[in-house]
């Protein structure tokens, strides 16, 4: 599909049924111009099939598999269905949660939450995603219970700097690992790495021009980073009518209009935020209840008219409508057991 005629996803998910019901795989999920979704049948591709993600240059679909001994698999997509594109490699690991391509589409960058590393997968057809760099972390936070090492939680490519993004809710910092290096080489010394304040426990983010919106997951807060002078600038809190349940925020989208929105655990809602560039502000715009529970992802139609939302703990993605990127109402509900990802395909 097309921006024109609408925006195929396909949903990452657990096997496992520890939070929501034990899915049998992945699935494509279409979502068409006037926001109605037509949802394909589970594929198995292995355990755990968490996070997905599709490269833009090859349209080959990643997969980080999330258990104590981490993998990474990749797949072809052929219409409804999938086909094993490389050999499923390790990690080296524990608890990949997120993965992201490189420019090229030629390796896979492996954030893994419980194993403090971040790792390097080479991307071929019939190549072992075996991991060939990583970079290992140090350190802890504040929160006792939450931040007792290391968690990277997502990996994100800052082209212009040529380096990658690496949120790390265990220790408050946003790790910066130069690229210029690579495959060779992949260079960490903690000197760039960007600190945010303590506790905030950020977990993922996302570029605006010079700029970077952090989500930050254990004390509700939005900070707004400056990526060419590696500073926090200011941070908000998400939604202070909220009361805290220990669950914390979990994804963020940039919208074209400059709207920041996050996914809310603890209000089990879809929060819309206003970035404002020129004055470094954030701004609280509108909440949405999603009618699940635990929204885990979120991911825009490319037209920009809905935004999705994976509630992994009531088996369900709640598809909501946009107003210049402003959440308004929701206007349809896919049912699908334990949804963790949503993968737009470009």
């Amino acid at each position: 599909m097309n921006g024109s005629t609408g925006t195929r996803f396909w949903v990452g998910a657990s096997t496992e049924g520890a939070l929501g019901s034990a899915a049998r795989g992945i699935r494509s999920l279409d979502v068409a111009a006037d926001g109605a979704a037509t949802l394909g049948e589970p594929i198995d591709v292995g355990p755990n099939p968490m996070y997905l993600a599709v490269s833009p240059a090859t349209r080959v679909l990643g997969i980080v598999h999330e258990q104590a001994e981490g993998r990474v698999s990749t797949w072809t997509l052929d219409g409804d269905d999938v086909h094993p594109f490389g050999l499923a490699g390790a990690t080296g690991a524990a608890g990949p949660c997120h993965l992201a391509f490189d420019e090229a589409g030629d390796l896979i960058f492996a954030a893994n939450y419980a194993g403090a590393r971040l790792s390097v997968h080479p991307v071929g057809p019939d190549v072992a995603a075996d991991v060939v760099l990583a970079a290992d972390f140090a350190g802890s936070g504040p929160n006792r219970d939450r931040q007792e090492s290391p968690h990277p939680h997502q990996a994100v490519a800052d082209s212009a700097r040529d380096r990658l993004l690496v949120p790390d809710l265990g220790t408050d910092r946003v790790r910066v690992l130069r690229l210029a290096g690579l495959p060779a080489d992949l260079a960490h010394d903690g000197a760039d790495d960007i600190v945010v304040h303590a506790g905030a426990g950020p977990r993922h983010l996302v570029r605006a021009g010079e700029f970077a919106i952090v989500a930050n997951e254990l004390d509700r807060t939005a900070s707004i980073v400056d990526l060419v002078e590696g500073r926090e600038l200011e941070w908000i809190p998400v939604d202070e009518r909220v009361e805290p349940r220990g669950l914390g925020l979990s994804a963020i989208r940039l919208t074209h209009d400059g709207i920041v929105l996050v996914g809310d655990r603890d209000a089990d809602a879809l929060v819309a935020l206003r970035f404002d560039a020129d004055a470094r502000t954030l701004e609280r715009v509108a909440s949405v209840a999603t009618g699940g529970r635990h929204p885990r992802d979120l991911n825009l139609t490319h037209d920009e008219r809905f935004v999705l939302v994976a509630d992994q703990g009531s088996n369900s993605i709640a598809i909501v409508a946009l107003d210049r990127g402003v959440p308004t109402e929701i206007v349809g509900t896919v049912g699908t057991p334990a949804p963790a990802c949503l993968a737009r395909v470009p």
